[in-house]
């Protein structure tokens, strides 16, 4: 009895060590926001059972092979029923293929989003992100849900580089309207900037071109200005993450003019080395009425970017210490956790639109199965058609040809200068090689000899010999 009861106690020690894990691996987000059961409810279609069967990542080399495209419906099949790791490369792949093809203006909104969630199932973010990154190779693009499913997946790992990304992902589509989604980015680059973990950045950096063992001269028309847009051209992490809090901050800013919108431009600008926007900054918060604060923890990091830069502006380090010596001496600066505010607004913002959340996508993805039905009943019927015009086509060829035998007599005129006519190409064709100083190829002549060849006519007399 003793050895049962301690069993038991065992067993209740290990099922409340488990419940505290689970309970402290949850950020923010609940298991309810991941729609599992009607993610793999798409599992249960008739067509794709039949599709495991069979070789559909070759079929779909093939077509690309032969046709240098394939069809949305073939690709966004694909992309569903990719239920092991080994097939990962096989789905990038194809999703790259599909990108550069024609049909890409038709992709289904299903195809980008199964991607991104079989990617994040099987852990392989490293590839993702890369892939996220690399829009013109990859087309995938990430909306609100994904945005949030990711930064809550990655946050919970402790994965901070790559909630960042996701947050700087969306400064460069300039998202910043859903509540849950914007407190999330802010909070990733926050999470990131006080633990930059783990490392390094680029954990799939892309390889340097080879460079050739000799010069090689490319003759062009003009050479273009070098171009940078300061968006999409970015690359630096401090630069991207500082735009990202810019962003971010202005977007909150327009809503309430508080201390984590002033600090997050601030800040963002520092570590984005706008010298001419700190300056401006810092006399916008010394020139309001309403006197926001800035959190003292930040402005420590702005003052440490500031003095560890090699390109300031010739006097902005005079202008930059008197404005933070004014705030100081204002009572503009106060101890606070940026964080510890994040976190408790996303709280509100999950309480609130949560749900909303979950019901809009549970819709999402019926609306995606009955799109994904009447795609492939279209592309049946397109088939279909396609079967029957082959075969009029080779009926009427065939009929041509009968009628081209039984009236062959009647247009034997129209037959001899048929004939003539080659023959005439033919000696053309051989004086344009001869005047040109070369010699016609034996393929081509033979080509044309064939072309003027006109079979004998077989009379009565001749069939008695």
């Amino acid at each position: 009895m003793a050895g049962k009861g301690l069993l038991l106690k065992c067993n209740l020690l290990g099922y409340r060590f488990q419940n505290l894990q689970r309970i402290c691996l949850r950020t923010f987000l609940s298991d309810a926001y991941q729609c599992d059961a009607e993610w793999k409810g798409r599992l249960n279609n008739p067509l794709l059972e039949k599709l495991k069967n069979e070789n559909f990542y070759g079929e779909l080399m093939k077509k690309f092979q032969k046709e240098s495209k394939a069809s949305a419906i073939d690709v966004d099949l694909f992309s569903t029923f990719v239920l092991n790791e080994l097939h990962l490369d096989d789905l990038e792949a194809i999703t790259q293929k599909f990108r550069r093809c024609p049909n890409t203006i038709h992709a289904l909104p299903s195809t980008g989003h199964s991607v991104i969630r079989t990617y994040l199932e099987f852990k392989h973010t490293d590839s993702l992100l890369r892939m996220v990154d690399d829009r013109l190779n990859y087309g995938l693009f990430l909306d609100y849900y994904l945005s949030n499913l990711l930064m809550d997946s990655f946050l919970k790992q402790g994965n901070f580089r790559d909630a960042a990304k996701v947050a700087i992902q969306l400064m460069l589509q300039e998202e910043f309207d859903h509540p849950i989604t914007s407190h999330l980015a802010l909070y990733s680059c926050y999470c990131y900037l006080n633990n930059p973990q783990p490392d390094p950045w680029d954990p799939q950096p892309k390889p340097k071109p080879v460079e050739p063992v000799e010069d090689v001269k490319v003759r062009v028309d003009y050479i273009r200005e070098p171009f940078f847009d300061d968006h999409f051209d970015l690359t630096q992490p401090r630069h991207l993450i500082g735009k990202t809090l810019v962003g971010f901050g202005k977007h909150f800013l327009r809503q309430s003019p508080d201390s984590v919108a002033y600090t997050s431009i601030l800040l963002g600008w520092t570590l984005f080395e706008k010298h001419d926007k700190i300056i401006q900054t810092l006399d916008t918060i010394l020139g309001s009425s309403s006197k926001p604060q800035l959190f003292k923890k930040e402005l420590e990091l702005c003052k440490k970017t500031v003095q560890e830069s090699t390109n300031l502006p010739e006097f902005f380090l005079d202008n930059f210490n008197n404005r933070v010596n004014q705030l100081e001496t204002g009572g503009l600066v106060v101890p606070g956790n940026v964080n510890d505010i994040l976190k408790q607004r996303i709280k509100d913002a999950v309480s609130k639109h949560e749900n909303e959340d979950i019901q809009r996508q549970k819709e999402q993805y019926q609306l995606w199965e009955q799109q994904r039905e009447q795609e492939i009943e279209r592309q049946t019927q397109a088939i279909e058609h396609r079967k029957r015009l082959a075969i009029l086509e080779a009926k009427k060829k065939e009929l041509q040809e009968k009628e081209e035998q039984l009236y062959f007599f009647d247009n034997l005129d129209e037959w001899e200068l048929r004939h003539e006519e080659k023959i005439l190409q033919k000696e053309m064709l051989i004086k344009q090689q001869e005047g040109r100083g070369k010699k016609i190829s034996s393929k081509l002549l033979r080509q044309a000899e064939e072309d003027a060849y006109f079979p004998p006519e077989i009379t009565p007399n001749m069939r008695q010999k």
